[in-house]
Order: C-alpha cells, then structure tokens, then sequence
C-alpha cells in the first residue's frame, strides 16, 4: 500500500513541475550564423531537443538563425548540414522567476566540413560531443559556459585532429 501511495506522490509532484514549466511564458532568444572555413553554411536544420524528449527544428535557409527556446529546461540544439559534422550546443535555460529581462545570447557556430577535413572514423566520435554547456549566471547576468575544462578538452581535441 505504502508503494502505491509513493507512487502517487510521484506522478502528483511529476506533473505539478510540469505544469509550472508550461506556465513560465519567459523564452530565452539565441541568434547567430551558421558558418565554415568558406563563410555562411547555408541549408542548415537546428534541431532543438529538450530534456523531457520534445523536439522542435528550424531550417536556416541563408546561414542566420533566431531561436526562442523555453527557460527553465535543459535543452540541446543541433546544428545539422548533410555537407558538415554535426555540432551540439547543450543549455540549461533555469532562470529565476524573478528575473523578468532575459539577455539574449549571441552563437556563432563553426561547422565542420566533412570533405575538407581528414577525420579518422574512430576520431569522429568526439565531434558527437557539445562543445559548450551554456548556463546562465544570475549575479552577474550573463551566459556562460558552465563546464570550460570540459569545452577546452573537446575543442583541443578537435584542433588536434587538424580542424581550425
């Protein structure tokens, strides 16, 4: 019986958090371009996948993009051309209630080609990673990236393989 009641308690507390994240009207904006070593990526789709498995795309027919994206949710978002590696941003968006002005973040994403590049298939891997886990900073107002050693690691990497 005690199961049962915990189990209740969970699905109770379950969709009460998520009807307070549905109730939360405040969007976070990023916008940016999507470039390579050549200038603008064109014919890029951004996929915007949240925590809880909803998925949103936005196609960038000209290299730019401006996403509104739901605050207080983890949120990854894909950079996808079938011409470049894959890119993964990874962004927690949790904001105070009472924070009312939302700064927006400015994200230029470099793409990696895939015919330019001489990319090993067991180094490919680690261009599945997010190179970034953007986080925002109450007290100081502003984006940043929550886990740079770990950034650092996949960037050096990356430039190791002889990208940028």
């Amino acid at each position: 019986m005690i199961k049962y009641f915990l189990i209740f308690i969970y699905f109770l507390f379950s969709f009460q958090n998520l009807s307070s994240q549905d109730s939360d009207k405040r969007k976070l904006q990023v916008k940016g371009t999507v470039r390579n070593i050549e200038g603008k990526v064109k014919n890029t789709t951004i996929r915007i996948v949240y925590e809880n498995g909803d998925v949103d795309s936005v196609f960038s027919k000209k290299g730019k993009y401006n996403l509104l994206l739901q605050v207080n949710r983890k949120i990854l978002i894909e950079f996808i051309n079938n011409d470049h590696y894959t890119k993964r941003i990874a962004f927690n968006t949790e904001i105070l209630k009472s924070q009312k002005s939302i700064p927006f973040f400015d994200l230029t994403i470099n793409l990696v080609e895939m015919g330019v590049w001489n990319i090993k298939e067991q180094d490919e891997d680690i261009l599945d990673m997010p190179v970034a886990y953007i986080k925002y900073n109450s007290k100081r107002k502003i984006w940043y990236d929550q886990n740079a050693k770990y950034s650092r690691v996949i960037n050096k990497k990356i430039k190791s393989l002889g990208v940028f």
